[in-house]
């Protein structure tokens, strides 16, 4: 029985090592390691107590780690400090400010994301939440990142 705890908790700690980020792994491995050593004690009062205090300093001595190792030297050199900012020329998706202003006519259903034509260009677009059918002038009034906010161009008999 405590053999298959002991192989079962190094067997989750592994897991965890392989795939971090979740814990549950390396929580539910912690668990039945700290099982073993009460019942290898004799799962009595004094073995409660060992185990109780044992997992107090485990506690105390992993966020100290936490805190200490990214700061240290073999912290340094394991973790990635390399930024991909837009000061440095990174982006995910083109900003189309160009756009800001244009009239266009969507090509797609806007519910509220769709296609809409500019010029020549056809552009990923998105509304305020309102749906709009093909064939719609529309208006860019924002643009964020690769995201083109659009507007209904009222008509002139409406106003």
């Amino acid at each position: 029985m405590v053999t298959y705890l002991l192989i079962g908790g190094i067997m989750l700690l592994g897991i965890e090592s392989v795939v971090p980020g979740t814990c549950v792994f390396g929580v539910s491995g912690m668990i039945l390691l700290l099982a073993v050593l009460y019942l290898y004690l004799g799962a009595g009062a004094t073995a409660a107590v060992v185990v109780a205090i044992l997992s107090v300093i485990s506690l105390a001595v992993g966020i100290w780690l936490i805190k200490k190792v990214p700061h240290s030297w073999i912290g340094k050199r394991l973790t990635l400090t390399l930024e991909s900012t837009k000061d440095r020329g990174y982006s995910g998706n083109d900003e189309r400010v160009d756009l800001l202003g244009q009239e266009g006519v969507t090509q797609s259903v806007l519910r509220p994301a769709g296609r809409a034509l500019f010029g020549e260009n056809i552009i990923d677009v998105i509304t305020d939440g309102e749906f709009y059918e093909p064939g719609t002038k529309v208006v860019v009034v924002a643009v964020t990142g690769g995201r083109v906010v659009v507007r209904k161009v009222e008509s002139e008999e409406a106003k």
